[in-house]
């Protein structure tokens, strides 16, 4: 299979997991493949979700025999963070308080 296709069905995957976030395991997302029409096997799966791991879209959690994935909402902007950053605009002036 081609580069192209496998980026394709990395990114068809990444979708999936943004809209149904929780825990995704290795035969989750050969399931998936599988209901989707992407003839793979589950080495391609692993190897699909260790990639978007690489890529830092996904977190690797849990011991190597139960492993499982779920969003970095470090990377995700959908997530965000749970805090906000205040936006860095010219005309912002830092105050310092003043001395009584």
């Amino acid at each position: 299979m081609s580069d192209a296709a496998g980026r394709a069905r990395r990114q068809e995957l990444l979708e999936a997991i943004r809209a149904q976030p929780g825990d995704w395991t290795t035969g989750m997302a050969l399931r998936w493949y599988r209901a989707n029409g992407w003839p793979v096997t589950r080495t391609v799966a692993r190897a699909d979700l260790g990639r978007l791991v690489a890529d830092g879209l996904l977190l690797a959690l849990g011991p190597e025999n139960a492993r499982f994935y779920r969003l970095n909402p470090a990377r995700d902007p959908r997530l965000g963070h749970g805090w906000q950053t205040p936006a860095n605009t010219p005309g912002r002036v830092k105050h310092r308080p003043r001395r009584r």
